[in-house]
């Protein structure tokens, strides 16, 4: 069974099949070989996956997220971003990365920010005299931010796989991502003075307080959802609903942009991206479920124990398993494979959950910047009408960072 599980899998992926449907082909498959287990197991196991109330969480942060993107709100958060950081050494990448810090703590999405802001802020940065493939290379990193602010959606896949507390992972995860984005502004600053890159005109105090006004509404959703969240107020599905509520009234009726029109083109934007991750997600429970009935977690940890009993070592495998795996596998289906089989390895050497959680879903942010799959790269690569061997240039200084942050939240916690 394992064998047929890790070879059917990675022969359909090298074949070209979408990721859903290698994981599952490949589960069903094992399935029918090893003929103790009847294939009406697995439909029953593709349902129970997507059984789960916090899973709701994720259609419903998608849909806020192109709410306020067809309502105006994204709009407006770019306008403040840029009279608050606009005028510093490389203003329009520090704006990049500031707007997807704030959009994405409400969309939850990488792929869905990247493309989002980068229709807006790719043309301008090229326009500027940044080159298309820098342009490309911040977009897609500064998307990244949204895999680890909450309400992340691999967050909450982890939560839900590894059963800890969303709340939890929500709470460390939101000074990180600030963490993570105020360290890329500042990188920002220091490759825009090293390549002459300008700084943007300086806003009038006038102005500033414009912008901050138009965007005070649209700033205080995080905060409702996040605090609701944090407060016991309500769950994070439920903070969803709050956010897709709070992003219709503000987009219908006080900026009055989300016409119906818009409002179809929204749900429409969000159906095709909610269908594509729910489908990864079934069948990735489907793979586990099956990884489970075939004893491969308790055989890896066995394996990996007899290795090394020291954490520091430990997570040093992990954090390479992962950064090998989020190249090539989607976030989410990774999440709910190796979760099961790396969870427990955690649990013996006195790894906490939560922080393993973290450096799982930082790893698979990397991912989406990684040739040769990298989502977020390769969607703003075509935004820039680039060839993608131009962004991936770009993108290298931007890759030592994130691996560098990625190790201090590995390790700082172990020494303290």
């Amino acid at each position: 069974m394992p064998a047929i599980l890790g070879g059917g899998f990675a022969a359909l992926l090298l074949i070209g099949a979408p990721v859903a449907i290698a994981i599952g082909a490949a589960s069903l498959l094992s399935m029918w070989l090893s003929g103790g287990i009847p294939l009406e197991m697995g439909a029953q196991r593709l349902v129970a996956g997507l059984r789960s109330f916090p899973l709701m969480a994720i259609p419903l942060f998608i849909m806020a997220g192109a709410l306020m993107n067809s309502g105006g709100i994204t709009r407006r958060l770019i306008d403040f971003a840029y009279a608050a950081v606009g005028s510093i050494r490389g203003g329009l990448a520090a704006v990049n990365v500031l707007t997807n810090m704030i959009f994405g703590g409400i969309s939850g999405s990488s792929v869905a920010d990247a493309s989002a802001t980068g229709k807006i802020l790719i043309p301008q940065m090229v326009r500027r005299g940044y080159t298309a493939g820098f342009a490309a290379a911040i977009t897609a990193l500064a998307s990244t931010i949204a895999v680890i602010l909450p309400p992340s959606i691999n967050l909450i896949i982890y939560g839900v796989t590894a059963e800890v507390s969303i709340g939890s992972l929500f709470f460390w995860g939101l000074y990180i991502g600030l963490g993570f984005g105020a360290v890329y502004i500042l990188t920002a600053y220091v490759l825009a003075r090293v390549k002459g890159y300008p700084a943007e005109r300086r806003v009038s105090t006038r102005q500033l307080l414009r912008t901050t006004r138009d965007a005070l509404l649209a700033l205080l959703i995080p905060i409702i959802v996040l605090g609701g969240i944090r407060l016991g107020i309500f769950t994070a599905t439920e903070g969803g609903a709050v956010a897709v509520l709070t992003a219709a009234i503000l987009g219908g009726v006080v900026y009055r942009e989300l016409t119906w029109d818009r409002l179809k083109h929204a749900m429409t934007e969000s159906l095709m991206l909610i269908s594509a991750i729910m489908l990864i997600i079934a069948m990735a429970q489907l793979y586990s479920w099956a990884l489970a009935t075939g004893g491969i977690p308790n055989m890896v940890a066995d394996v990996i124990l007899n290795i090394s009993d020291n954490p520091a070592v430990i997570l040093l495998a992990i954090n390479i398993l992962f950064l090998l795996v989020g190249m090539v596998l989607e976030g989410n289906a990774a999440i709910i494979i190796f979760t099961p089989i790396l969870l427990p390895v955690a649990l013996a050497v006195g790894i906490d959950p939560v922080h393993l959680g973290l450096i799982v879903v930082i790893n698979l942010a990397i991912g989406l910047i990684t040739p040769p799959v990298g989502i977020s790269l390769l969607v703003t690569t075509r935004i820039a009408g680039i060839p993608l061997h131009e962004s991936v240039r770009e993108v290298l200084p931007w890759l030592g960072v994130a691996i560098t942050l990625l190790f201090a939240v590995t390790y700082l916690p172990l020494l303290f």
